[in-house]
């Protein structure tokens, strides 16, 4: 179920619970006011035991008068209440979908670059507090640059979707897959060590060749560079992404046979 159907779905179990709410108020405010006369005017209600109505018509007449604006009163103030609350969800809701839409990339149906930073301070502070590994990979597309030359950019689109879905098969649900840009994407890999990073690359790939060789464009091989690395306490967002890009571009100059990882061991940052 979608936001907006939950929110409708909230706003008629909203609907139904203010009914009831006013059918009780109804019902006490005739008993408050039938117990106030019969206070005030005991001769009017109570005869040997026997209960007579005898009011005036004056003050039957200021009593639904009371009653009446009270009741009004009391209908417009819930009625605006509503609608402050209706506006209010209404916003919060806006503001939430825009935000999420923000945070996917609507080819790819990644994380977008612009949730990037948020996402990798929060798992680099986590893995440096609990002294865990982490895991970045950066992807790019090799021979990108020619799949739009030749065939267009919605060829190059398709090309793209599909690298992307590749990637999020490789990963855990606990992993982020994020575009970084173009045809780059950045695998954050949570507690996840090196022989653990390997694993995902192999994995990658060998399902990218499988696809390449399902969907071969012509005679356009579409293979993938990497770059590995683990990230070192005590550095920033940048420099950790800084590494994995140097390395994915220092992969991308090997020879197409893509058996070998360029991948360097991790230098503490002063």
């Amino acid at each position: 179920m979608g936001p907006q159907a939950r929110l409708q779905s909230e706003l008629t179990k909203l609907d139904s619970q203010n009914r009831d709410v006013w059918v009780l108020i109804a019902f006490g405010a005739a008993v408050l006011v039938l117990g106030a006369l019969s206070l005030l005017s005991p001769g009017s209600f109570w005869q040997q035991n026997a209960l007579e109505l005898k009011i005036p018509p004056q003050v039957l007449f200021v009593t639904m008068m009371i009653v009446m604006v009270l009741g009004l009163y009391m209908v417009r103030r819930e009625l605006e209440v509503r609608k402050l609350r209706l506006l209010n969800v209404q916003h919060a809701l806006a503001a939430q979908m825009e935000l999420s839409a923000s945070m996917v990339d609507s080819l790819t149906n990644v994380f977008s670059r612009s949730f990037l930073r948020e996402l990798l301070q929060g798992e680099i502070s986590r893995a440096e507090r609990n002294n865990r590994p982490l895991g970045l990979i950066m992807c790019d597309v090799d021979n990108f640059k020619q799949v739009n030359d030749r065939y267009g950019h919605l060829m190059g689109d398709y090309v793209l979707a599909q690298i992307a879905a590749i990637l999020k098969a490789c990963v855990r649900g606990s992993d982020y897959v994020v575009r970084y840009g173009g045809d780059e994407f950045l695998l954050v890999l949570s507690e996840t060590d090196e022989p653990g990073s390997r694993i995902v690359m192999s994995r990658i790939r060998q399902k990218v060749a499988d696809w390449d060789r399902a969907n071969r464009l012509g005679e356009l091989s579409i293979g993938i560079s990497l770059g590995l690395h683990q990230h070192v306490p005590g550095e920033s967002v940048e420099q950790s992404v800084a590494e994995a890009d140097a390395r994915m571009y220092a992969d991308k100059q090997v020879p197409r046979n893509k058996g070998a990882v360029a991948t360097t061991t991790p230098t503490p940052h002063a």
